[in-house]
């Protein structure tokens, strides 16, 4: 009986020390190169700056829900980072409450990244204004890279009667493409990764003005409002969330300027966190369900 007792002890201590070195896993729900995997990486550098060592893996798919299962279901030592297109745009698509919120604590946005209108250099559309007239007199196509664009534009079409006509494509590597290639005449997407391709395309808009030379959309469509935001969810009841250094880092990461420098040069927005994410992302999922509903 003590035998066993002390073998019972001593493979709780090996498992605690296991689990307490164990590195931390950055689950991403999308495949590398993106501007969640950006984020991720940044966020990653700041842990391993501060001692912390994690390895970023990708489990994409399901809107991000295989990610986040695969996260929840592991709970300890675990980070899900992914955007509002995972924790708002998700439940919103497939009419149900807000996972995210429910299972984990979201903590952040760390980062935006503006959307925008764009079309090819060589296009027949020149302004954002003249897009938006032709989207009220006609049938206009434009590419979305995933739900939270489609949804959008048909949020856009409820409020202001345009007619635009979403093409869903299966991320933003897919549309480029046609986008430069002029097949697809109009896009709204994530402006980041567009960054490298003037010449071949003309930014029209943006939710957020980050150059003089592109206008806000609010210009010309003012009761527009939309915010593409990253953050990271540590499952409820993780030993993480017990860690205060560590969620002082998830937090903070983003004002550290030589580690944001990659992002800020692909036309991200930092910003300081926000001080309840599960609130927010619960009330714009509502937001939007409600809009189209209109």
């Amino acid at each position: 009986m003590i035998k066993k007792f002390t073998q019972f002890i001593f493979a709780m201590l090996f498992s605690a020390t296991v689990l307490a070195g164990e590195p931390i896993t950055i689950v991403v729900p999308t495949p590398p190169g993106g501007a969640i995997d950006m984020t991720a990486r940044s966020l990653s550098k700041a842990l391993m700056n501060k001692g912390h060592d994690n390895v970023v893996v990708y489990h994409p798919g399901a809107n991000g829900d295989i990610a986040l299962n695969i996260a929840v279901e592991k709970r300890d030592n675990v980070i899900f980072v992914a955007s509002s297109a995972n924790f708002v745009f998700s439940n919103v698509l497939l009419n149900r409450e807000n996972t995210y919120a429910t299972k984990t604590q979201l903590i952040g946005p760390s980062v935006t990244n503006p959307m925008v209108f764009i079309t090819p250099e060589t296009g027949e559309i020149k302004t954002f204004r003249e897009l938006i007239e032709t989207a009220k007199k006609k049938e206009t196509v434009c590419g979305v890279s995933n739900s939270h664009g489609e949804i959008e534009l048909k949020q856009i079409n409820s409020t202001y009667g345009t007619k635009f006509v979403p093409v869903p494509y299966k991320g933003t590597g897919q549309m480029i493409p046609d986008i430069v290639g002029g097949h697809t005449p109009c896009g709204y997407d994530q402006i980041a990764a567009y960054t490298g391709l003037e010449g071949k395309v003309k930014f029209l808009a943006s939710s957020k003005v980050i150059r003089s030379d592109i206008p806000a959309m609010s210009t010309v469509l003012p009761k527009y409002q939309f915010e593409t935001w990253y953050a990271t969810a540590i499952p409820n009841n993780s030993n993480l969330l017990k860690n205060t250094e560590l969620i002082n880092i998830v937090k903070t990461w983003n004002q550290d300027a030589e580690l944001t420098k990659p992002l800020t040069e692909k036309s991200f927005i930092v910003v300081k966190a926000d001080a309840d994410l599960n609130a927010r992302a619960i009330k714009e999922t509502e937001y939007y369900r409600d809009q189209l509903k209109k």
